[in-house]
């Protein structure tokens, strides 16, 4: 994503905000400057950041990464916790791949800004305000930085230790830094030809001096920012991250409860005007009933009479007939009957028998019987008396006589 607002570090020991590739404003305070923008892209300083390139054997490019966070933690940038390392391809041949890697060990305080819209090293931003060139100076936090620049991007970036002016001393310094340099092949093919700078304020005699004691030629011009830049999302700490973690969780949240409302909005609706429907029909069939209770009743009054005079007419519920069945299904022998109630639609028999067997036989010989097809039979388990006969209790009950009453 693009930013168009971003936040760099001040020649002194301020912030700049740049907007649209000029100065809108200065402070000393990062948050103070920025305000409530939740779009601006902050520029980690050159000091707090660790600039070298690598050169990888041709892998996958699954391993890369693996690859350079072993270089990292052999060069002991890592440090205590977890470090933001981010990487760019600058070269490719038949050797491999070379990576510009820049290393921040611990981000400070002061940089952390849990709004902001993304993260870039302040060379790579200075170098996109230049393009094209191959070395850059400029003037960071009261500091000389020399950004060593392959395709653009920065491959190496140095605080320089003298004092910030020029002169033939950091015309020096810069000389030696560029021959080191050589020794990587990178470097080789795509060394410096010119070191731009981008100074404020410069005198003509510190100029002067500087440009007859450099190595490669010097171009002079005044303080650029870029116009737009990409933010780098390996270069995110870890309180932006969960920032912007909670505030999609925030949002997510609401917007579930907004969903939530309507639909329980929805729902209420629905169940209330279901309700209305209801008490309409409840009514309805209120209405309705009340018109032939009376016809109700008359007919559960002729069903409890009929009820009552049912035995009279139905010989299967006369008692002698059901007492001659009872009598017909009793064995030979073993079993004897010493009581016999029936309402007609009841029937109890307790007698005794020579053991268990015959009770449960006799209790299946009146289940099998036509005449007591209309009965339900059961008997709990019999007692056992002491002289091993069986003490029992046979009910007979009227099938569905539960639900015609």
């Amino acid at each position: 994503m693009s930013h168009h607002t971003m936040a760099l570090p001040a020649p002194d020991r301020g912030w700049i905000l740049a907007s649209g590739g000029n100065a809108s404003a200065r402070d000393a305070d990062l948050r103070t400057l920025t305000g409530s923008k939740g779009d601006v892209l902050v520029a980690f300083p050159a000091a707090c950041v660790s600039t070298f390139v690598v050169e990888l054997p041709p892998v996958e490019e699954a391993l890369h990464e693996s690859m350079i966070r072993a270089q990292v933690d052999k060069r002991g940038l890592s440090g205590k916790g977890p470090a933001l390392i981010d990487y760019e391809r600058i070269d490719h041949n038949e050797r491999g791949d070379t990576f510009a890697v820049r290393v921040m060990a611990e981000p400070p305080a002061d940089v952390i800004l849990p709004t902001a819209g993304g993260y870039q090293t302040s060379a790579a931003l200075r170098g996109a305000a230049a393009p094209g060139a191959g070395a850059l100076l400029w003037r960071e936090q009261g500091r000389l930085v020399l950004g060593v620049f392959v395709a653009g991007i920065p491959a190496h970036v140095q605080i320089l230790s003298g004092r910030p002016e020029l002169g033939k001393a950091l015309a020096g310094e810069v000389n030696l830094i560029l021959l080191g340099l050589r020794g990587e092949s990178v470097f080789e093919s795509a060394a410096p030809r010119e070191l731009v700078l981008s100074l404020d304020g410069v005198e003509e005699k510190g100029l002067i001096e500087f440009r007859s004691a450099l190595s490669i030629p010097v171009k002079a011009e005044a303080v650029r920012f870029p116009a737009k830049a990409e933010a780098r999302e390996r270069l995110l700490p870890t309180e932006v991250v969960n920032h912007r973690r909670r505030r999609r969780a925030g949002v997510r949240n609401l917007a579930l409860l907004a969903v939530g409302l309507v639909v329980y909005t929805v729902v209420g609706v629905w169940v209330w005007k279901d309700a209305k429907v209801t008490e309409r029909e409840i009514a309805s069939l209120e209405r309705r009933i009340a018109i032939i209770q009376p016809d109700v009743e008359r007919v559960q009054l002729v069903e409890e009479r009929w009820r009552s005079l049912e035995p009279a007419f139905e010989k299967d519920l006369f008692p002698i007939v059901q007492l001659s069945r009872i009598t017909s299904a009793l064995p030979g022998s073993g079993v004897v009957v010493r009581e016999y109630r029936t309402t007609g639609r009841d029937i109890r028999i307790r007698g005794q028998a020579r053991d268990v067997q015959l009770a449960n036989r006799l209790l299946e010989d009146l289940q099998g019987m036509d005449g007591f097809g209309r009965y339900e039979w059961s008997m709990p388990n019999p007692r056992v008396e002491r002289n091993n006969t069986a003490t029992f209790e046979i009910q007979g009950k009227l099938k569905n006589e539960g639900a015609d009453s």
